[in-house]
């Protein structure tokens, strides 16, 4: 698709049939194809598939434009093809390819032309703010990922070597390039070979010069341009000692609230409306914690109740971060605005509006893309009804056990409905919409703790703090063996094929909870509690894993 969308930027008007024909005669080479294109008289777009591709436009604004352009080239002469064609697209039996990916492989080629063809420091150091320490010490390479890539780029950039030692470089450096490009330079002893040795791998294979990887690429351009960036670096950190020293002289350094750096630029600091200042790291990770627990106001952090300028938070962050705020503020009012037909997707905060013959949610959040039954809020199983899916009696079984197990994880908020699942962190939920409540006993709560205990057991209360294990594999265990005990006695036939332990959850390292945050428990209790059971009836389960681990006996 990379190479279409190149094509088609050189040769608008090309038949997108003609160019897939050709691309697939030339193995998908890009210089073949357009070699071949320059010598032959290439197939144009006719106008009746143009004129049908605006047509569909109408009927499918959300569809990939390319995708538009085969599907008017493919149906201009064929009516019957074409409505039956478009009868399924309404109807939500087809599916075809979104706008949203092909934007963002527009932007992925964009990336790849600024890395590759029209790169400049400030554009790179935007992308990689620490190239040193990042190729350095993370581990970008791997032989199942771009070890060809890597081992061409050494064989062209170290042509008098031989193959065996660039190979043998990576290797010794854990196929980190940076490492192994770095070692090859300082050799003071090399062995050159008598003549240049031809590059590694031919145009029809993966080498560096076709990948579209952009963390490869990154590295390409940092080791390309390794003295322009360093220098470029120290240059700035230079020009920024020099303003340090001439605002520390005259009194005008500012210092952050929250981490307390007092040598900082009036430059490098941001305010809220009351004028508490602080640094942009410190606002960048208040902001992606706040995000993290879907909060789109950020507030103070000096506790002053006010809220930072969207407008300043925008200039700090990056553009993903920025766009999940709006994603989230833009619920958030929607939700507010309580529309007729408005639907969420069930796994994301996305929302539209839908006519009423819709049965299916499309979400288009590129970070989600599910398609969700509007009627029952699982994920689509069109064309068959809710009451259609999985009626073997050993699958209904597996399907009810899994439910129950499901719904020991997830919790719905009781005002806005929203579904989601605590990885971390106290007991104390705080929704989207705003509203709280507590992770164990699914009751409201108010913003203070009073809901909970800490370090003595009370009754009538919850923990603050549990370890994942106990809700996420231990009452959910339990969840599951009261079904399993139940249907033992009332449907044994029905337990013939299910193998209890294939559909347990494994058992998770502690999450190791702070000494200072660990809460008293009375684990049956609060498993009983978050399965909606007696406590009597988890005390009576003997076999489960997670509250009695078996010891193995050690062998003699």
């Amino acid at each position: 698709m990379s190479n279409v969308m190149k094509i088609i930027n050189i040769h608008s008007d090309i038949s997108r049939l003609y160019l897939l024909i050709k691309l697939d005669i030339n193995i998908n080479n890009l210089d073949d194809t357009l070699l071949t294109l320059q010598i032959e008289e290439k197939i144009i777009q006719s106008p009746e598939a143009v004129q049908l591709t605006n047509n569909l436009k109408d009927i499918m604004p959300d569809a990939d434009p390319i995708y538009l352009d085969l599907v008017g080239e493919y149906y201009a002469y064929d009516n019957e093809k074409l409505y039956e064609f478009i009868g399924q697209i309404t109807t939500n039996k087809k599916s075809y390819p979104r706008l949203q990916e092909y934007n963002e492989r527009v932007n992925h080629l964009a990336t790849v032309k600024r890395l590759r063809d029209n790169f400049t420091v400030q554009e790179f150091l935007k992308m990689c703010p620490d190239p040193v320490n990042y190729f350095k010490n993370i581990k970008v390479n791997s032989i199942t990922i771009h070890y060809n890539e890597s081992l061409s780029y050494l064989s062209d950039r170290f042509n008098l070597l031989s193959l065996a030692k660039l190979r043998a470089e990576l290797l010794k450096h854990s196929f980190n390039l940076s490492k192994a490009f770095d070692s090859l330079l300082a050799d003071p002893k090399p062995v050159y070979l008598k003549n240049k040795r031809k590059s590694f791998g031919s145009r029809h294979q993966i080498n560096y010069k076709t990948t579209e990887n952009i963390e490869f690429l990154k590295e390409i351009a940092y080791l390309d341009h390794k003295d322009e960036i360093l220098n470029y670096i120290e240059s700035v950190k230079t020009i920024h000692r020099i303003q340090v020293e001439e605002a520390k002289c005259i009194g005008n350094l500012n210092t952050c609230e929250c981490c307390f750096d007092n040598e900082l630029l009036t430059t490098e600091v941001f305010s809220c409306p009351a004028g508490h200042t602080f640094c942009s790291s410190c606002i960048k990770k208040g902001t992606e914690v706040a995000v993290g627990g879907s909060k789109v106001d950020i507030k103070c952090f000096a506790n002053c109740n006010e809220e930072f300028n969207l407008t300043m938070i925008k200039s700090i962050v990056d553009d993903k971060l920025y766009q999940r705020i709006m994603r989230l503020k833009q619920a958030q009012e929607i939700k507010a605005a309580d529309i007729e037909g408005l639907e969420t997707c069930a796994f994301c905060d996305y929302s539209v509006i839908l006519s009423p013959d819709l049965k299916i949610i499309n979400c288009l959040n590129p970070e989600c893309k599910k398609e969700t039954c509007r009627q029952c809020r699982e994920e689509s199983h069109f064309p068959y009804r809710c009451d259609q899916i999985e009626k073997a009696p050993e699958v209904e079984v597996r399907t009810m056990i899994e439910n129950k197990m499901t719904e020991v994880l997830i919790r719905i908020c009781y005002y806005c409905k929203r579904k989601f699942v605590k990885e971390d962190g106290c007991n104390k939920m705080t929704c989207s919409c705003g509203k709280q409540m507590c992770y164990i006993c699914r009751q409201p709560v108010d913003s203070n703790y009073a809901h909970f205990y800490h370090q003595k057991v009370m009754e009538n209360k919850c923990p603050l703090y549990t370890d994942e294990n106990i809700v996420h594999t231990t009452a959910v265990e339990a969840a599951a063996r009261l079904i399993i005990n139940e249907l033992k006695i009332k449907k044994p036939e029905l337990l013939r094929n299910i193998d209890i332990n294939k559909i347990l959850p494994a058992l998770k390292k502690s999450n190791k909870i702070p000494t200072t945050q660990k809460s008293a428990l009375d684990i049956n209790k609060v498993v009983a509690t978050v399965i909606g059971q007696n406590v009597e009836d988890i005390n009576n389960l003997k076999d489960m894993r997670s509250l009695e681990p078996r010891v193995k006996k050690p062998k003699h």
